[in-house]
């Protein structure tokens, strides 16, 4: 008989759990009511902004339409009463957690409400204090901790949650192809949630801001975004239009609307304008616009491409300025010496902030080298191995939130034995002394592929060269850039002249093997301006030409 009592008092539910039950729903419709009056007082108050017309949308997801627009970096300023009503709604909603503190939906609309305030440390101690189910209690704790710009412990509270989660969530959140462009989509397919994982991982790698700085922010802010879009999907949106795909994939490809903007309504219905959600700004391109992570020394970015298929604000820097810098690779027997000579004073605010400033080359997130310093200009310095690289240079302003970037692929050739070759160009600043080696070179080494009308240096290193090579003939030559294809014919057939305004040749008595370095200082006084290609020639007895070249601009 105690038995049979035993297994019906755990079959049949206790007077106490259904009332905890009963509860936990009344405080759930309590919230839920509380959080629609909130959104309709923000509906009917939203800032006025003419956004214009567009006849093509840059990105056209369902029935959003994305466009890219660089006056959103001005944020229309949330009206008083929409405050009040927020910090009302956050006191609400706080009561309720302390009645119904298991569940999630009111935790992830706390969260959701103190990332709109910006009031991190709070939204990060409410998510640190979540007692929903563990997975999604790390993803907010993942979200709040990006937000407050923790890289590395938000990347440990995601790769925790990704974990945790139902396997087909995980799936959703590890696919990566919302951020690919179509041509991109035919290439690859599906990358991510076990459809070729490695390529998947290596974009992500290469998509990161911030190579220099621990973690990988931009992965980070990818599920960042899926949290945000789970914490919205069952809740009133200002948008007042019913959740579906299309809203998920926008918020993925370009992050969650951080304030709201209405257009003009009609006379009888002044506040029936269109609604614009506005994303963090400025905001950048960081997949690759190219993606040959089988050769990565053809990578290309783009970072201010307008149709992209993602963007994204970074949180280390909210500004992100390109730079040019001169690149050039020198052979040290199987290895190279990669040169980064670079500028930022010419921007604000690194004429006059404290930096951080760093040369990175790698191959994968587990093969990266990193040379450092704190110079706004000057030069840095790494060696490299002869596979494919990916090189960033990323300078950081201390305290200013600006950052000046370039990032491209870097590769040392093989070289077949018995072969001669040449080094890239580098152009420098000619000064008293002679510049008889690389080191000698670097401290004079110009910041980028501009150069005055004047006197301008130049220095490269010859390899493999033999004792038959004892009078080498050298030449140079500076060829206008970007000639029309009719004037290139018509050159070819000797109908038209060759425009080279500078064409030197001569014989070097090199010595055989190891590296023979020259240098010249040309006079540009009489050049005029414009792009140029410089061409360095060199014609080993019975071996094939080496040739160098580096675009230049005569200003």
């Amino acid at each position: 008989m105690k038995v049979v009592l035993m297994i019906l008092s755990l079959l049949l539910p206790t007077e106490a759990v259904a009332q905890r039950n009963s509860d936990s729903a009344t405080v759930r419709r309590l919230a839920e009511r509380a959080q629609i009056r909130f959104e309709r007082i923000r509906k009917l108050n939203l800032p006025e902004r003419q956004t214009g017309t567009r006849r093509e949308c840059d990105a056209r997801i369902g029935r959003m339409c994305h466009w890219n627009s660089s006056d959103d970096t001005i944020v229309a300023p949330e009206p008083a009463n929409v405050r009040r009503a927020k910090l009302a709604l956050l006191a609400t909603l706080d009561s309720l957690s302390r009645r119904s503190p298991r569940d999630g939906w009111i935790t992830g609309q706390r969260v959701r409400y103190l990332v709109e305030m910006r009031d991190d440390s709070t939204a990060v101690k409410v998510a640190t204090e979540c007692r929903a189910v563990d997975w999604w209690c790390n993803a907010l704790k993942g979200l709040t901790l990006h937000e407050a710009r923790a890289g590395l412990e938000a990347d440990s509270a995601f790769a925790l949650a990704l974990r945790q989660m139902p396997v087909a969530e995980r799936c959703r959140w590890m696919d990566m192809t919302p951020l690919l462009d179509p041509d991109q989509r035919k290439r690859y397919g599906k990358l991510g949630c076990g459809q070729d994982d490695k390529t998947a991982s290596q974009l992500w790698w290469m998509a990161d801001p911030f190579l220099s700085v621990p973690g990988n922010e931009r992965q980070v802010e990818h599920f960042a975004r899926h949290t945000m879009a789970k914490i919205l999907e069952p809740a009133r949106i200002v948008y007042n239009i019913s959740w579906a795909n299309d809203l998920r994939e926008t918020i993925v490809r370009y992050g969650w609307a951080r304030y709201w903007t209405r257009g003009r309504g009609a006379t009888m219905e002044p506040e029936a304008g269109p609604v614009s959600g506005h994303e963090a700004t400025p905001n950048y391109h960081f997949i690759p616009a190219s993606l040959p992570v089988d050769s990565l020394h053809a990578v290309d970015f783009d970072l201010d491409e307008a149709q992209s298929p993602e963007r994204y604000a970074p949180v280390t820097a909210n500004r992100v300025a390109y730079l040019a810098p001169q690149v050039a690779v020198f052979r040290r027997g199987d290895s190279a010496q990669v040169v980064v000579a670079f500028d930022a004073t010419t921007r604000s605010p690194f004429d006059t902030a404290a930096v951080s400033s760093a040369l990175v080359v790698g191959t994968s997130d587990n093969d990266i080298a990193i040379a450092s310093d704190s110079v706004r200009r000057g030069t840095l310095t790494t060696m490299i191995d002869s596979q494919p690289h990916v090189l960033g240079l990323e300078i950081l302003s201390k305290n200013k939130g600006h950052a000046a970037w370039y990032r491209a692929g870097v590769w040392l050739p093989e070289m077949p034995a018995g072969d001669v070759d040449i080094s890239d160009i580098l152009l420098f600043e000619p000064g008293v002394d002679e510049i008889a080696d690389l080191r000698s070179a670097l401290p004079f080494a110009l910041p980028g592929q501009d150069v005055k009308r004047g006197r301008t240096g130049i220095y490269w290193e010859i390899y493999g060269l033999a004792a038959a090579d004892s009078a080498l003939p050298v030449s140079l030559s500076l060829t206008p850039f970007g000639q029309s294809a009719l004037r290139r014919i018509g050159e070819s057939i000797g109908l038209a002249p060759r425009m080279s305004p500078l064409n030197i040749a001569w014989r070097e008595s090199p010595r055989a093997g190891g590296i023979f370095a020259q240098s010249v200082v040309l006079d540009l006084s009489l050049i005029p301006r414009g792009k140029y290609v410089l061409r360095v020639e060199v014609r080993p007895s019975d071996k094939s030409p080496a040739v160098s070249s580096r675009q230049i601009e005569i200003r």
